[in-house]
């Protein structure tokens, strides 16, 4: 059996925890504030990429009015990009082969909006910067359709697959599904998270609908909020 590789970060937080985390943050507000100014190695300020990547991502007020959103920061953000990536902070993957790759989540390569529905789906759409071709995304997809992550004890069971692509204007785009499992009867959970993608240039987005215990995604909202996304992230 191929060993699996270990992830480390400043506290472990499951998949379902990080919805948990997402609702708390909605419900309670998260601040857009970001204190002081970092400067690059260049000189250069590290505010300049951040407005960079904001002229080309969604705000709040780009989201269907029945998902009311929130820009995340800091911590929250980086919890959000690890769900969305389906990577276990803190636990293993086995094969480690399957781990996907990270979502970069500094304030001038990401920018995550999230908002949550009365029925509690969640929509995610992510603006970020990529440095490989989004092929490599769905070729990991479908090579790893079923795997195994542990997180702090707790062992999910993972299936993915590949969905036809969203028809929107993109040099590459992708669709796929991804189904976590975890707990033993009579209590268990399912998360089942839908994930659109597009890139262009440089600059991926990500468009994704999580839903539990079967509840079925919002096709519409995710489709509509993930083809205004893309535009924006072209410029348009």
């Amino acid at each position: 059996m191929t060993a699996a590789r270990t992830l480390h970060t400043r506290r472990p937080l499951g998949a379902a925890l990080v919805g948990a985390v997402v609702a708390v943050c909605l419900l309670a507000g998260c601040t857009d504030g970001i204190d002081g100014t970092p400067v690059a190695a260049s000189g250069a300020s590290a505010s300049d990429g951040a407005q960079a990547i904001d002229r080309l991502a969604l705000s709040p007020s780009d989201f269907p009015s029945d998902y009311p959103a929130t820009r995340l920061r800091s911590e929250q953000a980086g919890d959000a990009l690890a769900d969305l990536a389906g990577r276990p902070l803190g636990g293993t993957v086995d094969p480690a082969s399957c781990l996907p790759p990270q979502i970069p989540s500094g304030s001038g390569d990401s920018v995550v909006i999230t908002g949550m529905s009365t029925t509690g789906g969640n929509l995610t759409v992510v603006t970020t910067r990529a440095q490989t071709p989004l092929s490599q995304l769905s070729d990991l997809v479908s090579r790893c359709g079923s795997y195994t992550a542990d997180i702090g004890g707790v062992t999910s069971r993972v299936t993915q697959e590949v969905l036809p692509a969203s028809p929107v204007d993109s040099q590459e785009s992708i669709a796929f599904r991804r189904v976590s499992s975890s707990g033993r009867a009579p209590v268990t959970l399912t998360q089942t998270t839908t994930v659109l993608a597009a890139q262009n240039d440089g600059i991926r987005v990500y468009a994704s609908y999580l839903s539990f215990s079967g509840s079925r995604p919002d096709g519409a909202a995710l489709d509509a909020v993930f083809t205004t996304a893309v535009e924006r992230s072209r410029g348009r």
